[in-house]
């Protein structure tokens, strides 16, 4: 007995370091992104990785939801499977095309943290905003806590290189002229001076609830 007991915790250890759980951050995100039918088939393909904020602020630029509920399905009716908070990055792999004229989008993605399911295009941001407050210029770094490399004006659009440390991501002018490195709090789902001054958040995954 206590011998089956040591392998027992031998393999769950051994699963552990080999990164099999569920919910194991992911450290390759595809290099392509498919766009499909209604009915999964590939209609073309765009480069990635493609990173992204699921993010519950509205067409105003306000917080109208946040935390978003995945959906197992590219519908509207699909079951749920977990909530995530707003403002969290993730990848994209698929994007699904229904409804009229194809014009309704669902968005495939996974979280840094594991999390997977499907989102309407609305909970998408692919570009997010760097800001500080009282200041006009936001330093870029070549590497967290390194040399600044480039000045952006404040609330300058941005898209998302690699988001996947918990203080700072690397990040691309929305021209895709210069990228570099910012800490985390300064990343923002919003440009409305609203958001900014009232809805800030650190982007932190927190638990879901079921």
């Amino acid at each position: 007995m206590r011998r089956s007991f040591l392998w027992l915790l031998f393999f769950i250890m051994g699963a552990a370091g080999c990164g099999v759980s569920p919910t194991a951050p992911v450290v390759d995100p595809p290099t392509a992104v498919s766009r499909q039918t209604d009915a999964g088939q590939t209609l073309s393909t765009e480069p990635g990785p493609l990173w992204v904020l699921v993010s519950g602020v509205d067409e105003h630029g306000l917080m109208a939801t946040p935390r978003l509920t995945l959906l197992a399905a590219p519908d509207p009716a699909a079951a749920g499977q977990g909530q995530v908070d707003t403002g969290q990055p993730a990848w994209v792999d698929a994007i699904r095309q229904n409804g009229p004229q194809g014009l309704r989008r669902f968005y495939h993605v996974q979280l840094v943290s594991g999390e997977s399911g499907w989102l309407p295009d609305f909970y998408i941001r692919r570009e997010a905003y760097l800001y500080l407050p009282d200041t006009n210029l936001i330093p870029l770094y070549d590497q967290p806590d390194g040399q600044i490399v480039a000045w952006l004006p404040n609330v300058s659009p941005v898209k998302l290189l690699d988001p996947t440390a918990p203080d700072w991501w690397r990040v691309e002018t929305a021209d895709g002229a210069t990228s570099g490195w910012v800490p985390t709090e300064q990343v923002k789902e919003s440009s409305e001076r609203e958001f900014l001054q009232n809805a800030g958040h650190d982007h932190n995954t927190h638990e879901h609830d079921e």
